[in-house]
């Protein structure tokens, strides 16, 4: 009886079967893009008057003075990408504030790397907003990395002693 039900039901599934196709597709997206702070920016200690100017690059742990930097792991080659910094223009402590200028063509660098040398390296004006990068299709591979470096300059006018302090942000986006 069992089997009866069976092949009725088999029967009438094959009776009602059409003869279309369908495609199967899967896109693979790429690996995450990963950021990361490596380095925050230090003015180091200053006195009222006092105009210190912190050019952009890597700078030991114990070093008085720093640039803003970050490191970009996972770019992928012939993709356009846009870096965007968020600047504050001035540190504070309560009330207190201290003015920080970003424009200048020599405060910003890039390195596009594969774990050793640069491949590419440019310099950019941090205070001129997206810096535009092309990953160039000639390079082997993919997953290169990017460092990214941002020094300023800080007029030191009469303010009490303390910390002074504001967030730097770095934004990365695929544009194509």
């Amino acid at each position: 009886m069992v089997a009866a039900v069976w092949l009725a039901t088999a029967s009438a599934a094959t009776a009602d079967a059409q003869g279309t196709t369908v495609q199967v597709r899967v896109e693979i997206a790429p690996a995450p893009v990963t950021a990361a702070g490596i380095q925050p920016m230090r003015f180091g200690t200053v006195l009222p008057g006092d105009a210190p100017d912190v050019p952009p690059g890597a700078a030991p742990p114990s070093a008085p003075t720093a640039s803003a930097g970050w490191m970009l792991n996972g770019i992928r080659k012939g993709r356009d990408i846009e870096l965007t910094l968020t600047l504050p223009p001035e540190l504070v402590l309560g009330a207190y504030s201290i003015p920080v200028d970003w424009d200048n063509a020599g405060y910003g660098t890039l390195c596009v790397s594969r774990g050793g040398p640069c491949l590419i390296s440019a310099m950019f004006n941090p205070a001129v907003g997206p810096v535009p990068l092309f990953i160039p299709i000639n390079a082997a591979g993919n997953n290169f990395d990017v460092t990214v470096y941002a020094g300023a300059r800080a007029s030191i006018p009469p303010v009490p002693p303390g910390t002074y302090a504001a967030s730097v942000t770095l934004t990365m986006a695929y544009v194509n």
